[in-house]
């Protein structure tokens, strides 16, 4: 286990999450996981066995910029994506299934996390997803800065984190793939 794997799991024991799996690719070099097809296969197998394994109803992941445009975050959203697909294809991964004895699973809905306006100007961020989905935070925004404060060998990250987290405030926003325009929620399970 690296250093970086132990500072996830101290942030995300901060927050009270009681399940975490992490996969073994390189922190910093994402982008060379999609240019080795086989990598990439192995990638997105292991993403579509914890969604069919856990079954979640909803998944999150970052946005197509990266959140702040972070090489490793673009690449884990587009992976993500494709594997919420081929989690509920049937012969996506089927030998490894069977072996697993899992069956297929879709997600009822992908989120990608985004930012406020303020946020996204103020940070100068790259264009962000629109806003589907607001969930107020109120009272926990000291714990996520807690949580964070655990990632210390990317202190060089820390300070316009920072800021984003300030300047979202007490409130996470959340776009939902392939919604229609206009849509307003205030729970990501809503209609499941």
């Amino acid at each position: 286990t690296d250093v970086r794997e132990l500072e996830l799991r101290d942030a995300a024991a901060e927050l009270g999450v009681r399940f975490l799996e992490s996969f073994d690719y390189p922190d910093g070099a994402l982008e060379r996981v999609e240019e080795v097809e086989e990598v990439r296969d192995r990638f997105l197998g292991d993403v579509v066995r914890c969604l069919r394994s856990h079954q979640p109803q909803v998944v999150v992941t970052f946005g197509p910029e990266g959140a702040y445009g972070h090489p490793d975050h673009k690449v884990v959203s587009r992976l993500t994506v494709q594997a919420c697909t081929l989690s509920g294809d049937p012969t996506a991964y089927e030998l490894e299934s069977l072996a697993l004895g899992i069956a297929p699973w879709s997600p009822s809905k992908l989120y990608f996390q985004t930012a406020n306006t303020m946020t996204t100007e103020s940070l100068q961020l790259p264009p962000q997803p629109p806003i589907t989905t607001r969930i107020s935070i109120r009272g926990f925004e000291e714990a996520k800065l807690r949580a964070f404060a655990h990632h210390r060998t990317q202190t060089q990250e820390w300070e316009p984190l920072r800021k984003f987290v300030a300047g979202q405030g007490d409130t996470e926003v959340f776009s939902l793939v392939g919604a229609a325009e206009g849509l307003a929620e205030d729970d990501l399970f809503h209609g499941i």
